[in-house]
């Protein structure tokens, strides 16, 4: 790598600018905040030339970075590896006072990682953080061993990080286990992937689903979210090709995978690839030898292609709603959204609710207050605990639970355990439609035909006028709000024998994630109900 010298580093409430002595535009960067680092970037993703001095680079600041830059700091400039010369300055931003604090709730220091979103780098772990991680992967390796023959082994970083620097990442942030199954058909092995997710579940475990071919399993440390550890499925065809969610399609023939070798990690002996050469360079390509904190998957088209059809995706912004809602402090100053108001004006006594997109909860813990029955679901983790735990200090009848949209199986499950129920079920999906992606809308119209079948009605939010950023105003971190006009949701409905009953045009703040605080967006509330076919 070559010889690199950053000076006249600057930063301001737009980003970072420097001059650099770099004609190679792959080499890395690493930024530090206080002596941390919490990013980093290539400088061919930084602009080059600004104003008159060819040697001037500009970076903006990353988006889920930005929220946090309130107050004084000192940020430094380094090449990653090779040769080179770091520049600190000390800036302050915003109208903050004291010394910026890029952690999360929890005070756990945040980094932005790989994907562009916030993260906990294991190098920022407490020192009992080696241990839990670890035993997590045993934990986790165990229980899918149970009752299977698999070749399970770890992979991705916690393969690359021990194989070649001989210690974990430090700007990684999670445990990485694949296995490889004996079937050779995506459908087959989609079944054993759902057969070894209940089978964690039913070990005490918690488990989310990112995809028909991904798990991750989550645990918790003195209450608040410990190192999780992701469950890669894999799998060679009948014809030879190797694939390994997410990223993996390879030519490697079964006996370069198994059977599994040793490799240390930390001290601790784990199983690993046959040849570990072979899965690194597939995975991270030819240049895996050298470190890349700013390492990226480019995966191909016919590679993602292949997995967005098999496998599906249920994570569909799951991660950026845990970013919006996680750190966001509990309760609504200004009480209940108007969806919730107009709901309990029309509810009878002791009415049965169900909320869909619950988020944080304050909608559903007002109507139990008011003495409704009342479940609400979301696929945001930590909201939810956070819900249950509001709900059970202040003994309030209101329960909450996972579900995720975009699995249609659970999806059915609810649907069929609601509607074995036999009573009116009223549902409430504030805000749902507007940032629900378009594969998740047949899932919806799906339960609420099954669970309003027996009466009751549901009350769903969409905009006509999405909230929208000022010019030349930087990208928000979180998820985007839809535009949907109501004539093509009846359109959708309608083969649900779901129909809008009601309309409301109303104008109303954003009150949650993006576009909050950005002024009124106009909105149609409508009351849906379900209706027998008359064909």
């Amino acid at each position: 790598m070559e010889f690199l010298l950053i000076t006249q580093l600057t930063a301001d409430e737009q980003g970072l600018a420097f001059t650099a002595s770099a004609e190679d535009r792959s080499v890395v960067l690493d930024l530090l905040l206080d002596g941390r680092r919490i990013w980093s970037f290539r400088c061919a993703d930084a602009d080059r030339g600004l104003g008159a001095v060819a040697d001037r680079w500009s970076v903006p600041w990353p988006s889920v970075l930005r929220p946090h830059l309130e107050g004084s700091a000192t940020f430094t400039l380094r090449p990653v590896g090779g040769d080179g010369a770091a520049q600190s300055v000390d800036v302050t931003l915003g109208t903050g006072s004291g010394r910026i604090r890029f952690t999360d709730r929890d005070g756990m220091a945040l980094m932005v990682n790989k994907w562009g979103q916030l993260g906990h780098a294991l190098g920022d772990w407490d020192d009992g953080m080696v241990t839990r991680l670890l035993d997590h992967v045993d934990q986790v390796r165990a229980g899918l061993l149970a009752g299977n023959d698999l070749d399970v082994y770890v992979t991705s970083g916690t393969l690359l990080g021990p194989y070649r620097d001989g210690h974990l990442i430090p700007s990684d942030d999670d445990a990485d286990l694949a296995y490889l199954s004996r079937h050779t058909h995506p459908v087959a092995v989609i079944q054993e992937s759902f057969q070894l997710g209940r089978r964690l579940a039913a070990a005490g475990l918690t488990v989310q689903r990112y995809s028909a071919g991904h798990l991750q399993v989550h645990f918790e440390n003195q209450g608040r979210p410990d190192v999780y550890v992701d469950v890669f499925t894999g799998w060679i065809d009948d014809v030879g090709w190797w694939y390994q969610t997410f990223a993996v399609r390879s030519r490697v023939a079964r006996d370069r995978l198994v059977p599994v070798s040793t490799i240390e990690v930390e001290g601790r002996t784990e199983p690993a690839p046959r040849e570990p050469e072979a899965v690194l360079a597939t995975i991270y390509g030819p240049n895996w030898r050298t470190p890349d904190p700013a390492f990226t998957f480019e995966v191909p088209p016919a590679t993602s292609n292949r997995f967005w059809g098999w496998l599906s995706d249920a994570g569909m912004d799951r991660s950026l709603w845990e970013l919006v809602l996680g750190d966001a402090p509990h309760g609504d100053p200004a009480g209940p959204s108007g969806a919730a108001r107009l709901l309990a004006e029309r509810l009878g006594p002791g009415s049965a609710v169900l909320e869909l997109g619950c988020g944080r909860g304050e909608d559903a813990l007002w109507l139990a207050g008011r003495g409704h029955r009342v479940e609400a679901v979301d696929y945001a983790h930590r909201p939810l605990l956070d819900a249950q735990s509001v709900a059970d200090v202040n003994m309030s009848p209101a329960r909450f639970r996972p579900l995720n949209l975009y699995d249609l199986r659970r999806v059915m499950a609810l649907g069929t355990e609601v509607a074995a129920r036999d009573e009116p079920v009223h549902v409430l999906a504030h805000d749902l439609l507007p940032t629900l992606w378009d594969v998740g809308r047949p899932a919806l119209f799906r339960l609420l035909s099954m669970v309003l079948r027996t009466g009751g009605e549901a009350h769903l939010d969409v905009m006509t006028s999405p909230p929208k950023r000022s010019a030349g105003a930087p990208p928000e971190p979180g998820p985007l709000w839809r535009e949907l006009a109501v004539a093509d949701l009846e359109a959708e409905m309608r083969p649900f024998a779901l129909h809008v009953r009601e309309a409301h045009p109303l104008v109303e703040e954003v009150r949650t994630g993006p576009g909050a605080g950005r002024g009124p967006v106009t909105r149609t509330r409508m009351v849906v109900e379900w209706q027998r076919s008359t064909r």
